[in-house]
């Protein structure tokens, strides 16, 4: 192995390293109340190596939250195949991809990061461009069920921003509940009950 390469894949850990201790410290302590200096002694790297990588605390904590924003992506496609087979409607799928989406709501990093620091942190358009990952799940899913005649026809574009917002307040109602589990059960059912208004009307 070359000196570049074994030089390249000793950054790429360490960038690594330092993402995975700024989740972690942003999870317990929240933005405000982290340090990059901890973050650094967290990773086990030195403060020049942490802003060679990143600019700033902001910067650092947007790049963790596009990770955050993957995972969460990816997180609905598992729940979705484990919650119907794969004969499921389209219906059905996005059925499964709003409860599996609100059930990443119970996970303290996604609480913390994802649902309660992100907007104060990153602003409303910045939010918007990651969240990117998510709305596209939605709009191919809510698409589809149009286009199966399981849903009335409707512009998808409004109508994935829309349920979007309410899958994200929801996820803000579970995140700052004091039961937990119990905002998340009664924010599923709610909506369900609310997407039963975009089934196909009959007749």
């Amino acid at each position: 192995m070359s000196r570049a390469v074994v030089k390249q894949k000793r950054a790429e850990r360490t960038r690594r390293d330092v993402l995975d201790a700024a989740r972690e410290i942003f999870t317990g302590r929240g933005f405000a109340d982290a340090s990059m200096e901890e973050i650094a002694e967290r990773a086990g790297v030195t403060r020049g190596p942490l802003y060679h990588y990143f600019d700033d605390k902001q910067d650092l904590f947007r790049a963790v939250y596009a990770e955050v924003e993957r995972y969460l992506a990816e997180k609905v496609l598992l729940g979705i195949r484990s919650r119907v087979g794969p004969g499921a409607s389209a219906w059905e799928q996005v059925h499964a991809g709003n409860q599996a989406f609100l059930d990443t709501a119970l996970e303290p990093f996604v609480q913390r990061i994802t649902i309660l620091d992100a907007p104060a942190v990153l602003g409303w358009d910045a939010r918007r461009d990651f969240a990117r990952h998510g709305l596209g799940l939605i709009r191919n899913g809510l698409q589809m069920a149009m286009d199966e005649g399981s849903m009335d026809a409707h512009p998808v574009e409004p109508l994935a921003h829309l349920l979007r917002a309410v899958l994200s307040e929801g996820a803000l109602l579970i995140a700052r509940a004091e039961d937990h589990a119990a905002a998340r059960a009664e924010v599923g059912a709610a909506v369900d009950r609310l997407m039963e208004g975009l089934r196909r009307s009959e007749g």
